[in-house]
């Protein structure tokens, strides 16, 4: 008698217990991410945080959905579609200075900028910025990488307006360039694999801005102001396990790779792993190694705000300190 109500008593606990664990799991908030575009390889570490269960430990259920561009990212945030987004600093000053918009970045993923220039070392052959002056560059009707250059020319004392922009769709510009139609095209590094494979990895000439002195932070994670001060607790739970995420790309970008390919209908490990090759160097700079990922220097972020702001004529009316919020980055922080 005194066993069988020992094994009632058992079934009882273990009854709870699984009641308990039912009722954590429930209680795990519901959240979408938005991406600053579709679904790649460069994207991995947020893959890589799902996969291994980092949001959900955070008491986090995450949902994460592409968007056409960062704009669309940063609009998804406002509308309310989104609580988080993956946008850049650029994007962010154009909307604060032409509409109310609230989001901050609460964490800069990419510390150096992806803007780039192509060409080939049989054509052009552009290593210096000196080059870029009565350059024809390959770009798209309102690309914002015009602002960029513009702004990274005029700090080095060069005739922004000598360049030339042909309208080209992004799809054929690789094309263009390889066929020499075109002497340069601008799009942002992680599109080296696909320059490599058209043009060979002899020809193939990058010239990233960011390497040559331009000082602008550019992706990283957004959040409407009101969602940060109602939901400090979530936003700090979801900058952490994202970081997390990209500690572990960056340690093992190949078992990244494959993490992504797996969530990703359609998307190819290896090229994953070439891009994640570009991203990972762009995330693990000598700031992130020694304040952290996610770490935002406000003099580096005044200073990118200050080039946008100049570049778009809206000098004076964004500032800094209204765009991006610290306190959700981990402490300790979390090192490449």
């Amino acid at each position: 008698m005194m066993r069988f109500r020992s094994s009632l008593k058992l079934v009882a606990l273990l009854a709870v217990g699984m009641g308990l664990g039912a009722q954590a799991h429930a209680q795990t908030t519901p959240v979408t991410f938005s991406l600053d575009f579709r679904a790649l390889g460069r994207h991995a570490a947020w893959y890589v945080a799902l996969d291994k269960g980092y949001y959900k430990k955070a008491g986090l259920d995450v949902t994460i959905i592409p968007s056409q561009g960062t704009a669309q990212a940063i609009q998804s945030v406002e509308s309310k579609a989104a609580q988080f987004a993956f946008s850049d600093v650029a994007g962010l000053v154009a909307a604060r200075a032409n509409s109310q918009v609230t989001a901050k970045m609460v964490a800069v993923i990419y510390q150096k900028a992806p803007y780039a220039i192509f060409s080939l070392r049989s054509g052009a052959n552009i290593t210096k910025p000196e080059q870029l002056e009565n350059l024809e560059i390959a770009s798209g009707a309102g690309s914002f990488t015009q602002k960029v250059i513009e702004a990274f020319m005029k700090s080095k004392g060069l005739k922004a307006e000598t360049v030339r922009y042909t309208n080209i769709d992004p799809a054929a510009r690789i094309g263009m360039l390889v066929a020499k139609k075109v002497p340069a095209i601008e799009t942002f590094a992680m599109s080296m694999p696909g320059v490599v494979k058209a043009a060979g990895a002899q020809d193939a000439q990058i010239f990233l801005l960011a390497n040559h002195g331009l000082s602008l932070y550019s992706n990283g994670i957004l959040v409407r102001d009101d969602y940060l001060k109602s939901n400090g607790d979530k936003v700090k739970a979801f900058v952490k396990a994202s970081l997390q995420g990209w500690h572990d790309t960056i340690a093992n970008p190949q078992e990244a790779a494959a993490i992504v390919a797996k969530h990703v209908k359609g998307l190819d490990a290896g090229v994953a792993l070439q891009e994640l090759a570009i991203v990972n160097a762009l995330v693990a700079t000598p700031e992130t190694k020694a304040k952290g990922l996610g770490t935002i220097d406000p003099k580096i972020m005044a200073s990118s705000v200050d080039l946008i702001a100049k570049s778009i004529g809206a000098a004076g009316k964004v500032q800094a300190k209204d765009l991006n919020d610290t306190s959700a980055l981990p402490q300790p922080p979390i090192k490449p």
